[in-house]
């Protein structure tokens, strides 16, 4: 799960659990709660967990970058030019591919 949507799910549950039973000029903020919450568990976890998730992140990152690329150049390529149109198809299927490997790593 991406870090964006566990630090929104953290702020969700803060605030509807804590809703009412705070004094209103405690000026509580869930969102540094939830940072130190995702920075505990991060510090927590075995450095080759920590380390594989940054290797697919940037993999998928790097995959994602190359795919929008050849799906520019394949937009931009003219009808006459089939044989280049094809292979840049293949690559982007074989992008898509990759990118579909990485999420289930």
């Amino acid at each position: 799960m991406e870090k964006n949507r566990i630090r929104e799910i953290i702020i969700e549950l803060l605030q509807e659990t804590l809703k009412g039973k705070l004094d209103p000029s405690t000026n509580f903020n869930p969102n540094f709660l939830a940072e130190a919450i995702m920075t505990k568990v991060d510090f927590e976890k075995p450095y080759g967990e920590i380390m594989n998730e940054k290797l697919i992140e940037s993999l998928t990152i790097a995959v994602s970058e190359l795919e929008k690329e050849m799906d520019e150049e394949y937009e931009n390529l003219e009808e006459q030019e089939k044989l280049l149109k094809n292979f840049v198809r293949g690559k982007l299927h074989a992008y898509k591919e990759v990118i579909d490997v990485i999420r289930k790593l």
